[in-house]
């Protein structure tokens, strides 16, 4: 065995150890194309398995949809894994058909048909290996820093995403053409890796190349870059997710807590959040746009994966935007002057003249919504949520109705209904957060005593 030979594979081992790819009682699927760096990828893992005791099984993918050469690759795989004594499961879907069903671009469509079928053929301790490379990693830092990106953009491809492992992460697509050269392993080509209709390979094509007359390491570079970089977001990462365990109150979290971080930590703490309810790819206006929210303490963004995010009072509320709201009943005694809420919430009522009243009202008609008549209130009365089968019959409507519709009608997120609070006296609600008093509990002509109600 030659030098050259000897570091690529002591590079892959490092990488195997370094970042515990495979332990001891695990398997791996091995996620093989047919190309060169799959190939490189399944021959060393066939004999690194059998010395370490791992099962081992390669997963193939027809996409359909480069007909007559799809159908050649998966015949080279099937010949090779029987050859090499190594089990292939295979499978064949219509990406583009897909694609169009699911409103999704091909490359995203194909993605996400690769790893669900690698996901289907694991088992408990199961690792899944893909064949990316450190030139793999580099296009997608030149991809990222395109599109405008992050630190996050600008660490790479990681060499371990939960049971994801990516062994060749260290070494460049030339030294996986020398190990193929080496061992005489045959691999076949895909004619779109030539195709400049593809961004990634006008980036392999045309960029790279420039980027390595100037420094023939670029790569090399690229992964030293990477790596400090990933240490810095580590760290980040790290105080930022120990913040949001601090902002987390039982609706969502504490805006007062996300306000006092700084933007580079706050950022971050949404997008853990955000992550808690979807794996959808978040695009860095996304974050920035609900860390806007935050800073401004109210207003509803939407983001990918049909994530809702509202700031409302002093909490940040993130769900699905078709999940329904299942509320925490919660109900507390009405203490005056002021009753702090669950959420934190202080709900204040102070007492009015008549005199008092009407002068408010000429400065800010807006106000009205927060008046109620002061006699309605006593020592039954309480501050609580919505219940199932609650009705109201709101002041100058002339209808009841129950609260769902009245909510529906208003446009009220699904998330935000269970956090609104309402006065309930005598069995009967008298006044709801937003809509204003009852019938029952409103201003009128013959009203001397007015409650002002805040909540801050």
């Amino acid at each position: 065995m030659n030098d050259q030979i000897q570091r690529i594979q002591k590079k892959i081992e490092g990488a195997i150890a370094d970042w515990n790819m495979l332990p001891q009682g695990c398997s791996v699927v091995v996620g093989l194309s047919g190309g060169a760096d799959s190939i490189a990828l399944a021959h060393f893992l066939l004999n690194y398995a059998a010395k370490h005791h791992i099962p081992i099984m390669a997963a193939h993918i027809n996409h359909g949809l480069r007909g007559v050469e799809a159908d050649r690759d998966e015949r080279f795989v099937a010949d090779w894994c029987r050859k090499s004594n190594m089990e292939l499961k295979v499978l064949h879907v219509d990406v583009r058909a897909l694609a169009a069903e699911k409103s999704k671009g091909i490359e995203e469509c194909g993605r996400n048909v690769r790893y669900t079928f690698f996901r289907s053929l694991c088992g408990e301790n199961t690792k899944i290996a893909t064949a990316h490379t450190l030139s793999d990693s580099a296009e997608t830092v030149l991809l990222n820093l395109a599109k405008g990106t992050g630190a996050r953009g600008l660490c790479g491809i990681p060499a371990v995403r939960g049971n994801i492992i990516r062994p060749l992460i260290s070494v460049t697509r030339e030294e996986v053409e020398a190990y193929c050269a080496y061992y005489n392993l045959d691999y076949v080509t895909d004619s779109t890796n030539f195709s400049e209709d593809y961004t990634r390979n006008k980036i392999r094509l045309g960029v790279v190349p420039v980027l390595k007359a100037i420094n023939p390491a670029f790569e090399t570079a690229v992964f030293t870059m990477t790596s400090h970089l990933k240490e810095d977001e580590d760290c980040l990462c790290s105080i930022a997710e120990e913040k949001l365990k601090e902002a987390a109150c039982p609706h969502g979290y504490w805006l007062s807590v996300l306000n006092s971080l700084p933007d580079a930590i706050l950022n971050r703490a949404v997008s853990v959040a955000i992550k808690k309810e979807s794996q959808a790819r978040l695009a860095g206006g996304h974050i920035e746009a609900v860390a806007g929210i935050v800073r401004a303490g109210a207003g509803s963004v939407t983001v990918a994966g049909g994530i809702q995010c509202f700031a409302q009072g002093n909490t940040l509320f993130i769900a699905k935007s078709d999940q329904k709201s299942a509320d925490h009943p919660w109900c507390v005694p009405l203490n005056l002057p002021e009753t702090v809420l669950p959420d934190g919430r202080r709900f204040t009522v102070s007492r009015l003249s008549r005199p008092e009243f009407e002068k408010r009202r000429k400065i800010n008609n807006l106000l009205f919504n927060n008046f109620i008549n002061y006699d309605t209130i006593n020592c039954t009365t309480s501050v609580r949520n919505r219940r199932c089968g609650d009705i109201f019959r709101p002041y100058g409507r002339g209808v009841t109705k129950s609260l769902k519709k009245l909510f529906n009608e208003a446009k009220i997120a699904p998330i935000l209904r269970g956090n609104l609070a309402m006065l309930e006296s005598g069995g009967k609600i008298i006044w709801i957060e937003n809509f204003g008093a009852s019938q029952d509990a409103c201003v009128d002509e013959n009203t001397q005593n007015v409650a002002e109600i805040k909540i801050i």
